[in-house]
């Protein structure tokens, strides 16, 4: 139960707790704002949060002309930003439920990466990451029927948010964590600056209608969340990690019923009991680090 409840785990769920609540913000922002345009301005406020703490330290300074570092989180950024543009894309083409459960996937694709690396997994958090992803299922709505281009455009989003996991898994030991989220953030803005100058006008149309919006996904949802979970990561196993993520789901389900007035229904009650049963189960044999 210690196990169950220790900080790295709590850190997690925090995480997976500011996702899940930032639906809110965001989608009310894509009632006034280009969803690429929404990606810069939340990336660019996100990297101006981390600012006054990186000049705050002295390690933090010096790793700003480190080039490994500006390397390794520009990596990052670069499958942060085709993870979330192969899941918008993916959204022109099929249903909602799908892309959220196909992209709740990488849950069961980050032991699999993990295999190549020659990591291995007790059968009880297989069993739980099934559940998770069974509970997800449930959850979404998902039904079953497939359209090839659509979910094959959320997979491959599943597959960039997987390997990037274990991009920060591998890198958060060798480089300063705030400078590597920094960067991270700074490539998405600027990629998702060249998607929104390309195909929505620019993400200075919109701004004023959802300012307000994408200032607070910015602060919660990218400078605290994802920063959060690079410092998370450092301790955490991947596997563990993406299934404590996945209760992202569970929250902003919540979110929908509290905020939007959308009705959850005995699956999504069901689905959200099965999530929260897999991750106690993938938590019973956990390695101890």
């Amino acid at each position: 139960m210690s196990r169950l409840f220790s900080p790295i785990n709590l850190l997690l769920l925090l995480v997976a707790l500011l996702w899940g609540l930032g639906f809110a913000p965001q989608r009310l922002a894509l009632e006034g704002m280009a969803p690429v345009a929404f990606n810069f301005w939340r990336f660019a406020f996100g990297a101006m949060m981390l600012l006054p703490f990186i000049f705050s330290s002295k390690s933090s300074r010096t790793a700003l002309l480190n080039k490994r570092t500006i390397l390794a989180g520009a990596g990052l950024g670069l499958l942060l930003t085709a993870g979330a543009a192969f899941q918008q894309i993916s959204l022109a083409y099929t249903k909602v439920a799908n892309v959220a459960f196909i992209t709740g996937f990488y849950v069961a694709l980050v032991p699999l990466i993990g295999i190549l690396f020659k990591k291995s997994y007790p059968l009880l958090t297989w069993i739980g990451g099934l559940i998770a992803l069974c509970g997800l299922s449930l959850l979404s709505g998902f039904d079953g029927k497939f359209n090839y281009l659509g979910d094959g455009l959320a997979l491959a989003g599943a597959v960039f948010w997987a390997l990037h996991l274990w991009a920060i898994s591998f890198w958060v030991g060798k480089h300063d964590l705030l400078v590597l989220a920094l960067f991270q953030f700074i490539v998405c803005a600027l990629l998702s600056l060249v998607f929104s100058l390309s195909f929505e006008g620019g993400p200075m149309a919109s701004l004023n209608s959802a300012y307000l919006w994408a200032l607070c996904s910015g602060i919660f949802v990218v400078g605290m969340a994802y920063t959060l979970q690079v410092f998370a990561l450092k301790k955490a196993d991947p596997f563990i990690a993406a299934i404590i993520f996945s209760m992202e789901s569970v929250f902003g389900a919540m979110v929908g019923y509290w905020v939007f007035d959308e009705v959850l229904g005995m699956y999504g009650f069901v689905g959200a009991i099965l999530m929260l049963l897999g991750f106690v189960l993938a938590q019973s044999h956990e390695k101890q680090n």
